[in-house]
């Protein structure tokens, strides 16, 4: 492979992993210092009357008020009469009681930075965002490859070049 070639290579998986390195890079700071960063959680509690107790009349009251679930998220609430529904940075618990036809919503909101260090963990995430990440996470060690590939083929730097990997790599080990 020619030098060229690499230098294009390494340049746009460059461009193309910038905002998620940035986020990834981002998020790190914001985990390592929380008080910092400390935001007030927002709760909301709502009080859903239940015309019926059918599964299909709990859905469509539900869907009143934003909340889309399955039969068998259904399910779950009416045996288990709770449910809890997470989200990077956001949580909803459902309670489900017959006897007085209502389903009691508490809406928890941790905010911005919670939902971003949510997305850095996947905790919660969406299969896309794995997905997503994953393919970011490849293409940054292509990125590593391809620059260490490209410094070591200057001749007159690669020396020192050297030095400085086998320094991280060791830093890295030392550290571990």
């Amino acid at each position: 492979m020619t030098s060229k070639l690499l230098r294009k290579i390494h340049i746009y998986l460059s461009l193309i992993c910038f905002s998620f390195l940035f986020f990834f890079c981002f998020t790190a700071i914001t985990l390592n210092h929380p008080k910092l960063f400390a935001t007030e959680m927002v709760s909301v509690q709502h009080l859903i009357p239940l015309t019926n107790t059918t599964p299909a009349s709990i859905q469509t009251s539900l869907a009143l008020k934003g909340i889309e679930l399955s039969k068998i998220q259904i399910s779950q609430l009416i045996e288990m009469g709770e449910l809890e529904i997470a989200s990077p940075g956001k949580r909803s618990d459902l309670y489900y009681d017959e006897s007085i036809k209502q389903i009691e919503l508490l809406t928890t909101d941790y905010g911005f930075i919670t939902m971003l260090n949510e997305l850095h963990q996947n905790r919660h995430a969406p299969e896309i965002w794995l997905f997503i990440s994953d393919a970011v996470a490849c293409i940054i060690m292509l990125i590593c490859v391809s620059g260490i590939w490209l410094s070591l083929k200057q001749k007159r730097q690669r020396k020192l070049y050297l030095y400085l990997l086998t320094s991280s790599v060791i830093a890295l080990i030392a550290l571990v």
